[in-house]
């Protein structure tokens, strides 16, 4: 039986991603003055982190709880407080995840007139976001793909809001929902492989070649319309 353990050990562990290093966990001291909601909060941020980084390891269905806390620094019971199972945390690591890069390319984008030049601004921030933390990229555009039901249909619903916001006002070219879900789809798919290969922190370097895919359907909606009206003249 230990014979077992070991060999069942040693096999996870031959599993584990390279280039991948535990995080430095901030552990809460007696009496450390947090109120009970900054405590949950500070536990549920330190989860995520451990999952993220526990998934860089193992991928989504090798990693089990024992990852998390153990990557967390939290206790196998606190896990269970604060979630019931792997994989309501997982989607709700994932929805924290994608507020937050949401939220970084708003406020880079809300700086900006025009809706180019906030495409532009947003697109650079969202892939610096990513690239400063390569297993939360890893785990939205990666392991979202391969999670439970649930996570699966938030990462749907991600790709219609990013859709939403690829579909520029008709005066800078029309682009149809279709067109904006199938650039929405394109993005998410390169950026999963650059990911996957481990090219995470070179994510910004895409940025001039993804705004000119993501701009070429608006552009050539704007040349057809002027070439529409030169005919008509």
């Amino acid at each position: 039986m230990a014979a077992d353990s070991e060999l069942n050990r040693s096999s996870r562990a031959a599993r584990r991603r390279p280039g991948t290093s535990p995080p430095n966990v901030e552990k809460i001291r007696p009496r450390s003055g947090l109120s009970r909601a900054e405590v949950i909060a500070n536990q549920r941020a330190r989860i995520f982190r451990g999952f993220a980084t526990a998934l860089a390891y193992h991928g989504y269905e090798d990693t089990k709880v024992t990852d998390i806390v153990e990557l967390s620094g939290v206790s196998r019971a606190t896990f269970y407080e604060r979630f019931e199972s792997k994989e309501l945390c997982f989607a709700a690591a994932y929805d924290d995840g994608m507020e937050r890069l949401a939220a970084t390319v708003a406020e880079a984008a809300g700086g900006e007139r025009g809706w180019t030049n906030q495409l532009s601004a947003g697109l650079i921030a969202g892939l610096e976001f990513l690239a400063a933390d390569p297993p939360l990229a890893h785990l939205l555009f990666v392991e979202s793909l391969a999670a439970a039901r649930p996570a699966r249909l938030e990462h749907e619903r991600s790709l219609e809001r990013l859709a939403g916001v690829l579909r520029p006002p008709v005066d800078d070219g029309e682009v149809s929902e279709e067109t904006a879900r199938m650039l929405a789809g394109g993005l998410a798919s390169h950026l999963s492989g650059r990911i996957l290969a481990g090219e995470a922190e070179r994510l910004p370097e895409l940025y001039n070649p993804l705004l000119q895919y993501l701009l070429a359907p608006s552009l050539a909606a704007l040349r057809t319309t002027d070439e529409r009206r030169a005919a008509a003249l």
